[in-house]
């Protein structure tokens, strides 16, 4: 008789001991809920961008790591009221109760975890796109800029061309000047010799001396 009581005294200071550990379980998931409700508050509830999914996950990660804590405990306390009081007995069910919701909960946690993972994959994916679509970007504005670069080159080069084009240009305009000056020059100074020489009268004359040279003219 002394066996068995001191045998349900020890399970029932067990069942206690069970109960004050599950007690600070629940404290810490209350801490972990108003966390939830902050990172709520800071995103939409259908915001889908990489930190809020990213913050979303940090909590249910510690929500998972403590549900599971609870659930070895919900474990030995079955264990122990089942061996101490029997798998009939009342309390030994409510421990069994309580161990099936904490798996449930469990179920549900890792379930949203799953999908968040998938999410935050598909917006990592999402970014990854940009980025690789900004790196074309990029390329292409580079690409332009030495397009540019070359088209300035080119037109410098032309630029210099047609300066030194230009530059000749101005040199045979002003040789032809000149030579222009020259002829007018000796225009003016030839007219009158070749007006004096191929005039009829003189010309005529000079005609008639040749000829009377030669023994041509007849007297």
């Amino acid at each position: 008789m002394a066996n068995s009581d001191i045998s349900l005294k020890l399970a029932i200071e067990g069942e206690k001991q069970f109960k004050s550990a599950l007690a600070d379980i629940n404290r810490s998931f209350r801490v972990l809920g108003s966390e939830m409700q902050m990172v709520t508050s800071q995103f939409d509830k259908n915001d889908k961008s990489v930190n809020a999914l990213t913050s979303r996950n940090t909590v249910l990660n510690k929500e998972i790591s403590a549900q599971k804590d609870k659930i070895e405990t919900l474990k030995s306390a079955l264990d122990n009221a089942s061996s101490s009081f029997g798998e009939n007995d009342k309390r030994t069910q409510e421990w069994q109760i309580k161990l099936n919701k904490a798996q449930a909960e469990l179920n549900g946690m890792e379930r949203e975890l799953g999908d968040n993972n998938k999410a935050l994959e598909k917006a990592d994916k999402s970014l990854d796109s940009a980025g690789k679509e900004t790196d074309e970007f990029g390329k292409s504005v580079d690409k332009a800029g030495d397009e540019i670069d070359e088209t300035g080159k080119e037109t410098n080069k032309l630029g210099k061309e047609m300066d030194e084009t230009s530059k000749k240009t101005s040199v045979l305009g002003g040789s032809l000047a000149v030579s222009a000056v020259r002829f007018t020059l000796s225009s003016h100074l030839l007219s009158p010799i070749i007006s004096r020489v191929f005039s009829p009268p003189l010309f005529a004359k000079n005609c008639q001396a040749k000829l009377a040279r030669k023994g041509l003219l007849k007297k």
